[in-house]
């Protein structure tokens, strides 16, 4: 197959192109059997069609289980042609502030109710599994969340405290009996290797307790020196590693050192914003992590091609099976 591989050409492939490919990306040393490891199979064909459109299928020699290429992988058990699948794959490797559920359910002509699933089988195979960040980290949390009808809260917030403050009233007195609006959205924390990888998650609040767990776990605090804002969850983390806060009410970049600010992390927010409001316009609290773990997984491959973060992303399929829809246990299906 040619290399680089463009959006057409994965759009013109056959499925049996597709399970080519899929078995290259995945078994680069040979077919291994995902039950007991083996590799040691032999293929079973079969000669004449059945209800079954797998025509052809592996048997371990080890264990004698029977196993296809799409076994442990987000594609078991799927009646969508590898064809659609390896097209939704590349234009969400490829779309840059992502592609929503049903504009991939109007161009592969399949149900939007599949295409959303799909999409998050995809999702959960974009899984970052790498290790802890390490040299100038920028870290931050933004709130994501709609709009009133009535104009921004946030900001209608904001003006009510500068008029507060113009009259000499402290935040306690005239913030008693209200509710800040930020408590109403989504927190989500970020952190950014200055020029590499970016992780971020959903967090049920922006207080100390819940990110300096966080923070210890993602970065690697002997080789990192972190860079954060002024506020206050971040201040005791200087006993941790090295820290420098840049302070927003009086600066955006330090004057007397250039190299201290939170730019990075932040225009990844935009990009991340942008992707919500403009092609999602909703997304539920519960899956927004999946969305994240979308924009990580582009981001930190923005420095390679779309058909190379394509392959990147068919040869980490396997381990990634979704099954949440399922209520009640299913029997294991070996002709997957």
């Amino acid at each position: 197959m040619s290399v680089p591989i463009s959006f057409h050409e994965v759009m013109r492939w056959t499925d049996q192109q597709c399970a080519d490919y899929l078995e290259a990306q995945r078994w680069r040393d040979g077919p291994v059997c995902p039950k007991c490891g083996s590799e040691n199979p032999y293929r079973i064909n079969r000669k004449t069609a059945t209800k079954n459109v797998v025509r052809s299928l592996y048997k371990c020699r080890d264990c004698r289980k029977q196993y296809t290429l799409t076994v442990g992988t987000i594609f078991e058990d799927s009646h969508i042609p590898l064809s659609k699948w390896f097209a939704a794959i590349y234009l969400m490797c490829s779309s840059k502030k992502g592609v929503s559920a049903h504009q991939i359910h109007r161009t592969l002509g399949i149900t939007y109710k599949s295409a959303w699933f799909v999409c998050h089988r995809v999702r959960e195979a974009m899984r970052e599994s790498d290790g802890p960040l390490s040299g100038i980290i920028e870290a931050d949390e933004t709130y994501v969340g709609g709009k009133s009808r009535r104009g921004h809260p946030v900001a209608h917030h904001e003006r009510l405290a500068i008029d507060a403050e113009a009259r000499g009233l402290s935040q306690k007195s005239w913030m008693r009996g209200r509710r800040h609006p930020r408590k109403d959205k989504a927190v989500v924390f970020g952190m950014m290797e200055r020029g590499g990888r970016v992780r971020s998650m959903h967090v049920p609040d922006a207080g100390q307790a819940t990110l300096r767990p966080i923070m210890i776990t993602n970065i690697d605090t002997k080789k990192s020196r972190l860079i954060t804002d002024g506020a206050g969850p971040y201040r005791i983390i200087k006993h941790e590693m090295p820290h420098s806060i840049i302070d927003h009410s009086q600066e955006y970049v330090s004057f007397s050192n250039p190299e201290v600010h939170t730019q990075n992390i932040e225009n990844y927010w935009s990009l991340v914003k942008r992707g919500i409001i403009g092609t999602w316009h909703h997304v539920g609290m519960p899956y927004l992590d999946q969305y994240l773990r979308e924009f990580d997984f582009r981001f930190n491959r923005r420095k390679i091609s779309d058909a190379e973060r394509f392959g990147a992303l068919v040869a980490q399929v396997s381990g990634r099976r979704l099954t949440w829809y399922c209520r009640t246990s299913q029997p294991e299906n070996p002709y997957a």
